[in-house]
């Protein structure tokens, strides 16, 4: 009998240490699995930590190519500037310009012109003019855009309208690395430009007005005034876009769809700046008139197709800007045929009633203008 107890001693001694071994083997298991997860899981962080190195890198690679395209773009628009003594900036020594376009379409008369007109002329609000339908996708604010127009038979805008041409902006406290050349504004001079505007109480048509008005269709305020600035330059967007804002006078920025396009889009939307089209991929050199774009010698189709790439991403088709002003006849077609409403030239002059909507001139506003020349520029 001791024998047996002893036996029965032993197996349950057996039976306990195979119970405490499956116990271990189970827990060991689970920690193997426990550090298998854990294990997945760094590597994923690891991985995704590298991806958004990788991508950093990327942008910054991406910014600082696209700075360089700017800045290359900024010294071929400051070699092209023409001096105030050339055709395209014909003003006198105060500043003032000779308040008619140089391309021989001057109408020497415009008030005649629009008595003329009187019968086809819509001197109403031009918030009336929404409700045909007519939409061209705009995404500045319309209320602010759409003020109320003045403008009466016996006193309307009779000289023409100033399209201000600008580039881009500087501060002086922190001068940028680039050269300056005669394209750049000074910060503190843009904004007492806008707020001589602003006090005055300027009136800001859109382009479809704009089309218009040289269509003879539609009369504006004497104080009326186009504000543009071409490139979509940073320098532009970081200084002068918060001054709009800031006076809420709209601005249209004419944009380069390849330098950043969709970025600067994305990350400078304001209900106060609508961007338009200074093409997609046409701002570069290549031609054989004016000052060597592209433009010109581009076959038809692929002109259309990068007119149309730069709409969809600036989401807007209302106004293009040719690049350095180069143009022919296959050109003003293809921006006819992109669909846009107006499109601007580097032609010094205001815009009048019988000037092609497609071919408008433009007021060149340059650096170190004083606040008495900008005044008899836009007046």
């Amino acid at each position: 009998m001791p024998c047996a107890g002893v036996s029965l001693i032993i197996l349950k001694e057996d039976d306990t240490m195979s119970r405490k071994k499956k116990y271990m083997s189970s827990k060991k298991r689970k920690y193997r699995r426990i550090r298998h997860v854990m294990l997945f899981i760094l590597i994923i962080l690891i991985a995704a930590l590298g991806g958004i190195l990788i991508w950093q890198k990327k942008q910054e690679a991406d910014e600082k190519k696209a700075q360089k395209a700017e800045a290359a773009a900024q010294a071929k628009v400051g070699e092209d500037a023409k001096s105030p003594g050339d055709d395209e900036a014909k003003t006198g020594s105060d500043g003032a310009d000779n308040n008619g376009p140089t391309d021989g379409k001057q109408n020497s008369n415009d008030s005649a012109s629009a008595d003329e007109k009187q019968d086809g002329t819509d001197s109403t609000d031009p918030a009336e003019a929404q409700q045909d339908g007519t939409d061209t996708g705009s995404n500045i604010n319309k209320e602010v855009q759409l003020a109320e127009n003045t403008a009466t038979e016996e006193k309307h805008k009779d000289n023409g309208l100033a399209i201000c041409m600008y580039h881009y902006v500087y501060d002086k406290d922190n001068p940028p690395k680039e050269k300056l050349n005669s394209n750049f504004i000074e910060v503190h001079d843009l904004e007492k430009e806008l707020k001589y505007l602003t006090e005055n109480n300027y009136y800001y048509p859109t382009w479809e007005e704009v089309k218009r008005y040289v269509e003879g269709d539609l009369l504006l305020p004497e104080k009326s005034v186009v504000l543009s600035f071409d490139d979509g330059a940073y320098s532009f967007l970081n200084l002068g876009v918060p001054l709009f804002e800031k006076y809420k006078v709209p601005v249209t920025s004419f944009l380069i769809g390849n330098i950043d396009g969709k970025k600067k889009v994305k990350k400078y939307a304001s209900e106060y700046m609508t961007f338009q089209s200074h093409s997609y991929n046409m701002h570069r050199g290549g031609g054989n008139i004016g000052h060597g774009g592209i433009f010109p010698v581009m076959d038809h189709d692929d002109a259309v197709a990068d007119l149309k790439k730069s709409i969809k991403i600036g989401g807007n088709g209302d106004a293009f800007a040719y690049p350095y002003g180069d143009y022919n006849d296959s050109c003003v077609q293809a921006v006819k045929d992109a669909g846009f409403l107006c499109a601007v030239t580097t032609e010094y002059g205001r815009a009048k009633p019988g000037d092609d909507p497609l071919l408008l001139p433009r007021v060149r506003m340059s650096m170190g203008q004083s606040l008495e020349s900008f005044k008899k520029l836009v007046e």
